[in-house]
């Protein structure tokens, strides 16, 4: 897909492998913004798709184990 920023529908569709009647599901039920400036079309920021698309992310083990060992550090000094 060419270097669009606003997508319709299709674009979405195309761009998240997504069925069409899933995405108007979860516009439908709040989860996906989107703008609807003429009163029919439907339009979505690539920005808040890619954003949707990279929320609710895993840890890794590396990452949860680093905080885990700050989390420690810092409780050292004030626990008794």
């Amino acid at each position: 897909m060419e270097q669009k920023t606003i997508f319709t529908i299709q674009d979405l569709a195309d761009y998240t492998q997504w069925s069409k009647s899933y995405i108007y599901k979860k516009t439908s039920d709040g989860t996906l913004k989107f703008s609807k400036p003429l009163g029919k079309t439907i339009f979505f920021s690539k920005e808040w798709i890619d954003n949707f698309l990279m929320s609710n992310t895993n840890s890794t083990t590396k990452e949860l184990e680093a905080k885990a060992s700050t989390i420690v550090t810092l409780n050292k000094g004030g626990a008794k």
